[in-house]
Order: structure tokens, then sequence, then C-alpha cells
């Protein structure tokens, strides 16, 4: 079994203070985007069964709002490296875009502003 240390191969000293400044990142506000979902189901040819209601949640940093789609990602990347697990989501679909954090708690985001 190989042990791996984290932090850079070394224990910390715990007589150090921990760094008290964030690392750079990009400015991202934190959002709830609640959106129309777009799917298609071969199975279900009637129109009654259509899930027009259907709405869904995605939680993480607003880091893109275009003209055509918004970007929300779960993460960011140290050293800019960029960000993850991305979700484009259509503008047309989008219902509300919703502030989680800081000054921006509770607040709608206008998703045509850019």
């Amino acid at each position: 079994m190989e042990v791996v240390q984290l932090g850079g191969g070394h224990d910390p000293d715990p007589l150090e203070p921990a760094p008290t400044t964030a690392p750079e990142t990009p400015e991202c506000p934190l959002v709830l985007v609640t959106w129309r979902d777009a799917w298609f189901d071969f199975d279900e040819p009637d129109p009654e069964d259509v899930r027009a209601d259907y709405l869904v949640r995605t939680v993480g940093f607003l880091v893109r709002r275009g003209p055509r789609f918004v970007s929300v990602a779960q993460e960011i990347l140290p050293d800019g490296d960029g960000f993850r697990a991305v979700t484009h989501i259509p503008v047309a679909v989008v219902e509300t875009i919703v502030g989680l954090r800081g000054q921006d708690i509770g607040d709608e985001i206008d998703v045509l502003a850019q």
C-alpha cells in the first residue's frame, strides 16, 4: 500500500496560521437555474402524454450568460484552468435564475442581460 500525502507531500505546521486569502478565481455568481427540460420519447407519441411542466433545477456557478445559452459549472478549477461539469442551458427554456450567495441571495437575475 502506498500513502499519498496531500498538500505537497508535507504536513502543515499546526502552529502556523492558515492562509487568510482565498485563491484567485473568476467572479462567478452561485445560482439556482430553473428551466424546462427539452426531451423526446418515441414511446409517447400521444400529445396528451407530453410533460410540458417538467422543470429542472440546476445549482452551480454561472460562468457564461450569452444571447442563446447560459452555462452553469459545478466546479471552478485552480490556477485558471477553467471549469468542470458545465451544463449549457438554452435561454429560451430558462424560467428563472436566482442568486444563492452574498448580495445576490434570493435575487432573480435577468437571463437576457449581458
